[in-house]
């Protein structure tokens, strides 16, 4: 777990493995817990055309 001050940043590393049959647009969710009273869960989408 990372801890983060207001106006930190921080680069995150998603890793995907692709199988055959798996070609095609994809949609992937990334949700990030905080401690915001605002916004408890950031979801992250990722957008991706994978090629066999």
């Amino acid at each position: 777990m990372t801890t983060l001050n207001p106006g930190d940043e921080a680069t995150i590393s998603v890793p995907f493995t692709m199988t055959p049959g798996m070609a095609g647009p994809h949609e992937f969710r990334v949700h990030l817990r905080t401690n915001d009273p605002v916004e408890p869960d950031k979801e992250l989408i990722i957008l991706s055309n994978w090629v066999e």
